[in-house]
């Protein structure tokens, strides 16, 4: 095969590629042919000069089927990304030319989402009031592929590698008390300590939580009277009394400014709590550009 010059223009590839991929996704030449309104002679004459220009057969072909070679199965995943990035480039010049429309479903959790999305998409609803938001607070992570969900804001290491996750935020977090459980129960003077303490228990699979001394970390055991699933309730049950969190600064910092929390072992640090923007691999314009607008978002108040 001859190695094309990177300067020399490859139109009558790239032309082969896209109908090689829509060819693909059809299923058969003669149904490509139909969706790009071109005879099943023309898609076949296209798909031989692609064929012809790599040196290898990407497809075997009877008058009623086609299989592709594993060259083919190769080759496919290329044709197949260079129209869809096609398709969404000209998707984003639409939004370009014209007001941005259309809808987007977003997850995210009560206690975060109040505090943080909400506003956030109170300030994106001004700026594209034509793009409608379906927004599902909860605090279970829900399956988005399966519920139609095109972003989900989650907190944590993603799991599901078909999905993508962009960093959204990364917040410091400390072990905070009410000063009247610490009164009643007296404040932890060491780590070790920390494990004989009562813990608002959240999440509900929450077995311990990770501490840094030094340059050590140092696994505290977790147990307590009270195990939610909900942000907002931890916080509602330390502030009562209930027992020690781990509560990230953008809950803990005015209720230590005003000496409602104190916090626990200052000098012992906690991982920070990492939230990720989720969403497949492709998504429509709406949502990217609601994706866009959240991360720049976070990325100016974070600065």
């Amino acid at each position: 095969m001859d190695t094309l010059h990177p300067t020399l223009p490859i139109l009558d590839e790239l032309r082969g590629m896209a109908i090689f991929a829509t060819v693909v996704r059809c299923g058969s030449f003669a149904a490509a042919a139909r969706s790009l309104g071109l005879t099943r002679a023309v898609v076949s004459h296209h798909v031989r000069l692609l064929e012809a220009h790599l040196g290898v057969p990407l497809a075997q072909r009877s008058t009623r089927s086609f299989s592709l070679t594993p060259a083919g199965q190769a080759f496919r995943v290329h044709c197949e990304r260079m129209l869809d990035e096609a398709a969404d480039g000209l998707r984003s010049m639409e939004l370009l030319r014209a007001e941005p429309r259309g809808e987007v479903r977003l997850t995210c959790s009560h206690h975060f989402g109040t505090k943080w999305i909400l506003p956030a998409l109170v300030a994106f609803r001004r700026r594209y009031p034509a793009v409608n938001l379906h927004v599902a607070m909860s605090d279970s992570n829900v399956d988005i592929v399966q519920h139609g969900v095109e972003l989900a804001v989650r907190a944590g290491p993603l799991a599901d590698s078909s999905l993508l996750a962009r960093p959204l935020l990364r917040e410091a977090t400390m072990l905070c008390a009410a000063p009247a459980y610490l009164r009643k129960q007296g404040a932890p003077a060491s780590v070790e300590e920390l494990g004989r303490h009562r813990w608002v228990v959240y999440p509900p699979s929450q077995r311990n939580v990770t501490v840094r001394v030094g340059e050590q970390n140092v696994d505290v055991p977790v147990q307590g009277d009270i195990v939610t699933d909900s942000a907002a309730s931890r916080l509602a049950f330390v502030l009562a009394g209930d027992g020690i969190a781990r509560l990230p600064a953008y809950d803990a910092a005015a209720l230590l400014a005003s000496g409602d929390l104190v916090r626990v072992l200052p000098d012992v640090e906690t991982a920070p709590l990492e939230i990720f923007l989720v969403h497949s691999k492709r998504i429509g314009p709406s949502a990217k550009l609601l994706r866009d607008f959240l991360l720049d978002t976070a990325h100016e108040e974070h600065a």
